[in-house]
């Protein structure tokens, strides 16, 4: 609804939506989905009650954007779509469902970093936005940190885009990911607590561009 009021306007529109459906934690006295998705004899029935819950609500959330996809597949307007989540599912206090499943998430070892931290991100584009685009999005993106999502999206569409993006670029290119909590980054396809000196002064340059760019053009009086 808000695209079509939005699109009757004639000019290009960009919409932000949040939705914090299926965020946890989940009910683990009973399922209250219809579905049974978890038959595990190792994990108790509380553990499972969990997982299926979480199982449910994904396949309940998959539907509603299939749906939104659907819908502008048949739009003859170019439309772009970006899907991501900003952390993986509670599981049980202390992690105790990944722990039963046997799932490393020790984040001093890299397969437990990535375990922990990483989520799925689509980039959907209909077949309007990918002839004017010249783009076919197809194949298997980067691993990338959240705050690259816009970068990543513009070198899709072909955009160069604003000098702020066009900063991160470099950046991106070579560290990929930062990683606060942890102080860990990926450079030039290394996890690392060590940047190199080049990678230090981008990731410090970075740092200092976004203070600015904050303080001065988004809320400066």
């Amino acid at each position: 609804q808000l695209w079509e009021q939005d699109k009757a306007l004639g000019q290009p529109v960009f919409q932000y939506n949040l939705s914090y459906q299926g965020h946890g934690p989940y009910n683990d006295d009973v399922t209250w989905w219809g579905d049974w998705y978890v038959d595990e004899p190792d994990l108790t029935q509380e553990q499972q009650n969990i997982l299926n819950n979480y199982f449910g609500s994904v396949y309940d959330t998959i539907g509603h954007m299939n749906d939104l996809v659907d819908y502008f597949r048949q739009e003859s307007e170019p439309v772009v779509l970006v899907f991501y989540g900003d952390h993986n599912p509670w599981l049980g206090d202390g992690n105790a469902v990944y722990d039963a499943l046997g799932m490393n998430l020790d984040v001093s070892t890299e397969e437990g970093f990535y375990n922990y931290y990483s989520t799925r991100y689509l980039i959907w584009a209909n077949d309007a936005a990918k002839e004017a685009l010249g783009s076919g999005f197809v194949g298997e993106g980067p691993a990338i940190s959240p705050n690259y999502l816009m970068t990543l999206l513009f070198d899709l569409c072909g955009w160069e885009g604003p000098a702020y993006l066009q900063a991160t670029r470099e950046v991106m290119a070579q560290v990929p990911v930062i990683n606060t909590p942890t102080g860990l980054y990926v450079e030039n396809g290394v996890l690392t607590d060590t940047l190199s000196r080049e990678g230090q002064t981008l990731v410090n340059q970075y740092r200092k561009l976004q203070y600015y760019y904050r303080r001065t053009f988004l809320y400066g009086s």
